[in-house]
């Protein structure tokens, strides 16, 4: 297996590349996984009319069976490649890998083409997989738990109690992937297992700031190198221009709290309040209609539904139904949203939480000597939100307002931004830096020394952390020194 990434800002070009790639190499199998459904027929459309017949992107499809079946069907009986969303890894079986495995080509490679990167780590879904349920299954021998790797093993020797435990058969599917661990109390699933990736002779990822990825992370405990492909950095360039002159994250709105734990703990009441009230302020202060804003919190916060309390305000009350038929306000969209143009229209996104990679998450690296930058994914995930909006349309020639209410999620995307304007005044596009690899201890050490190294130097909030790794202090202050004499 070889992993090739392509890392690149939203709006440069990715998904037009990998449509390219598979134009360009008619004979390879394809598994394609990319966010939402409009996205598959967008492959389908620009593919299957290059494709010969017996290779065309398949969607696999529920209508007479299930799209687990339809997927294993396409596969046994090679119909064609495959072109699916990220949500069919929670179907993933053993079947479907032997499949893809066993599967001859008279020439031609296997390649999976990720369309943007995925959580491969990540809490179990509590309403599939109850804990009490899985502690029964503990106690009654059906799941076994490795002590030293915490990996979850499936009972074999043990009969399935029929009908006492309904989630049997996707508790098994999980452990035969390899895909289940209980770790410091918690159990986690691998979105993808390595021998899923493994099934293929290609890996190919689409995203942006891959280091600060969980899967970036995940491969490296795993001694999985990559290789980076080259970029379009002209492209990359003019995105960035396009950034630096139409994105504004003011500073003047403010709450506090607004992370998971913390949200515990606050009057949801005040929090309501003062949602609203930013919303509508910044509405008025920059002229924004209301088809045209986006707001993102949490969906839950104690036992408040905050999507529910969002239909009840005025912003609030223009409503649709969701892709499973629930009514929902159309100016929320969940702070997980990836990968969709739908949203482009945007001007206003005000966004009202403070993210944090799950502790669990962080003990799943640290069990394995590894250290991942919670700030760094935190702030990749903010800028995935950011982008459903008309930043990503450099032909609206709008500005976008961020209305980031988290003073520390605002204090990163300020110093990103600082960072673009940077690289575009430089005309140069940084590549990857060496950060990924640090150990916790080592991480810890050089993060403080950033951090003093940054409030000795007065405008240095334009570097990041990568780029003081990459290039170290001495060289980011003469950098730091020609920028002001040049300005």
């Amino acid at each position: 297996m070889k992993v090739e990434v392509m890392d690149m800002i939203m709006g440069a070009g990715k998904s037009t590349s990998a449509i390219k790639t598979i134009q360009s190499n008619v004979d390879d199998f394809y598994f394609v996984v990319v966010p939402y459904l409009h996205e598959v027929n967008r492959y389908i459309d620009a593919c299957n009319g290059v494709l010969p017949e017996n290779n065309q992107l398949i969607e696999p499809c529920d209508e007479e069976t299930s799209k687990s079946v339809d997927l294993q069907n396409i596969l046994q009986k090679r119909k064609g490649s495959v072109v699916t969303t990220h949500s069919m890894f929670e179907n993933l079986k053993a079947d479907h890998m032997g499949a893809i495995t066993n599967m001859p080509l008279r020439k031609g490679e296997k390649v999976l083409i990720l369309d943007e990167t995925i959580d491969l780590v990540k809490p179990v879904n509590s309403k599939r997989l109850p804990k009490e349920a899985l502690q029964a299954d503990v106690e009654n021998e059906y799941i076994v738990v490795n002590e030293t790797t915490g990996l979850v093993k499936w009972n074999s020797f043990k009969d399935e109690m029929t009908g006492k435990y309904p989630h049997h058969e996707y508790l098994k599917d999980l452990c035969d992937t390899g895909m289940l661990f209980f770790i410091d109390d918690q159990y986690l699933v691998m979105e993808v297992p390595l021998d899923f990736l493994n099934c293929f002779d290609r890996v190919i990822v689409m995203t942006y700031r891959w280091s600060s990825s969980i899967m970036a992370n995940y491969l490296e405990v795993n001694n999985i190198g990559w290789k980076m492909l080259d970029t379009d950095t002209k492209s990359i360039l003019e995105v960035y221009e396009y950034i630096a002159e139409h994105l504004i994250i003011p500073d003047h709105y403010s709450v506090s709290g607004l992370s998971k734990n913390q949200m515990k703990n606050v009057d949801v009441s005040d929090l309501k309040k003062d949602f609203n009230q930013s919303i509508k302020a910044a509405m008025a202060e920059y002229d924004v209609p209301i088809e045209d804003i986006l707001f993102t919190t949490f969906r839950n916060v104690g036992n408040e539904d905050m999507v529910d309390w969002y239909k009840t305000i005025k912003v609030g009350k223009w409503q649709r139904k969701d892709s499973q038929n629930r009514v929902e306000p159309v100016t929320f969209l969940s702070h997980t949203t990836l990968g969709t143009n739908e949203y482009a229209n945007c001007r206003l996104m005000v966004y009202g939480l403070d993210k944090h990679l799950m502790p669990s998450v962080h003990s799943y690296f640290a069990k394995r000597g590894h250290s991942i930058s919670g700030d760094a994914w935190a702030l990749s995930s903010l800028l995935q939100w950011l982008f459903r909006g008309c930043i990503r349309d450099r032909d609206s020639g709008k500005d976008m307002v961020a209305v980031i209410l988290s003073p520390r999620m605002r204090k990163m995307a300020q110093e990103w931004l600082a960072g673009i304007k940077r690289q575009v005044a430089e005309g140069k596009v940084e590549g990857t830096s060496k950060v990924l690899s640090m150990g916790a201890k080592e991480r810890r050490t050089k993060m403080q020394q950033f951090k003093q190294w940054k409030n000795n130097n007065p405008g240095a909030e334009c570097f990041s952390f990568e780029d003081y790794i990459e290039h170290g202090g001495p060289a980011l202050k003469r950098k730091l020194k020609a920028m002001k004499k040049a300005a």
